[in-house]
C-alpha cells in the first residue's frame, strides 16, 4: 500500500480545537482505503515508542543540547507499556507527557514544559472505507525561551512527524 502524507486543516471534529489559538498548529494526514480499521489509541502508543534510527540520534542530541536549560528530557524505560497504561486507563503522566482528552476517534495528548506546551492528538476520521488519519500539533509558548526553542525545532519537527506517520502507518498495516 503506498502511503502519501500531506499537510491538511485540523478536522472540524478535533478535541484540539478546544484549546486553539496557539502559537503554532500543523496537521498532517494519511487516507487508508480498504485497510484495516485502526483506533487512535494504537496510532499514538505506536508514534512514540518505536520510532528510526535518525529520529532516537535527532532526541538524543535535543536532550544534550537542551538538559542545561532544564528542560525536561527522561524517557522512562518500558514507555511502550506506561504510555499504553496511560491512554487505555488515563494513568499517571509519562515523563513530560499526559493525557488530555480522548474521543471514539481521537487521543490527545500534552507535552508540558516551562517554556511551552505541546499538543499532540492522533484524529481518525471514517468515511465508508476510507479512514483519514490526521496527526495535529499545536504550541503554546510560555516565554521568549519557548519561541527561540520551538524557532530551532520546527524544521525537524515537520520531518519527524511526516516520517513518523507514515513508518508507523506502514508497520502497524503490515
Amino acid at each position: 500500500m503506498k502511503l502519501k502524507i500531506f499537510k491538511t486543516a485540523i478536522p472540524i471534529d478535533s478535541l484540539t480545537r478546544k484549546y486553539l489559538p496557539v502559537d503554532y498548529t500543523d496537521a498532517f494526514a494519511c487516507k487508508l482505503r480498504n485497510a484495516k480499521k485502526l483506533s487512535a489509541d494504537e496510532l499514538q502508543v505506536a508514534l512514540w515508542t518505536v520510532m528510526p534510527r535518525w529520529v532516537n540520534a535527532l532526541f538524543k542530541l535535543r536532550n544534550a543540547l537542551v538538559r542545561p536549560f532544564g528542560l525536561k528530557t527522561d524517557t522512562p524505560e518500558d514507555i511502550d507499556e506506561k504510555l499504553k497504561n496511560m491512554i487505555s486507563n488515563q494513568g499517571e503522566s509519562v515523563g513530560a507527557m499526559s493525557l488530555l482528552a480522548k474521543s471514539e476517534n481521537e487521543t490527545l495528548l500534552l507535552l508540558s514544559d516551562s517554556h511551552l506546551d505541546a499538543y499532540a492528538s492522533i484524529h481518525i476520521a471514517t468515511d465508508g472505507d476510507t479512514q483519514t488519519v490526521t496527526t495535529i500539533t499545536l504550541v503554546k509558548y510560555h516565554n521568549r525561551f519557548g519561541r527561540i526553542y520551538f524557532f530551532f525545532i520546527k524544521p525537524f519537527h515537520k520531518v519527524v512527524v511526516k516520517s513518523g506517520l507514515k513508518s508507523t502507518l506502514k508497520r502497524l498495516l503490515k
